[in-house]
């Protein structure tokens, strides 16, 4: 039996601060940030994406947040589940969604350790 799907994954780091008011004081993260495009196969063209051009949108879209505060530089609370929709919104501005599957955000401490995700699914 043929395989009749294919997932391209691409992943990329943020750190930057937040706090979720009234209940922590502001503190650093490092966020991973992986995004997955799904076509069925055989694929129509050679690629389910253009893997270069969807890095480099995904890094121009987080390259503001950077270091910063981020309850300063949104207008939501930056929660994961906030983060994963808005990155989709920003995503689906700059670049094809059609075969965009997920977004998932993962929490983690400065040392790289998985705390917890959210994850935005078609």
């Amino acid at each position: 039996m043929k395989p009749s799907k294919i997932t391209l994954s691409v992943v990329h780091e943020l750190r930057a601060s937040h706090s979720l008011p009234g209940f922590e004081t502001p503190h650093f993260h490092l966020w991973k940030i992986q995004v997955k495009y799904q076509a069925a196969l055989p694929l129509k063209k050679d690629k389910v994406v253009d893997m270069v051009e969807l890095e480099s949108v995904i890094a121009k879209i987080c390259a503001p947040l950077e270091g910063t505060y981020l309850n300063d530089t949104q207008a939501f609370s930056p929660t994961c589940e906030e983060l994963a929709q808005w990155l989709w919104e920003k995503l689906a501005e700059k670049i094809d969604v059609a075969n965009l599957r997920a977004v998932r955000l993962t929490l983690c401490n400065l040392s790289g350790i998985e705390m917890g995700y959210a994850e935005v699914e078609r």
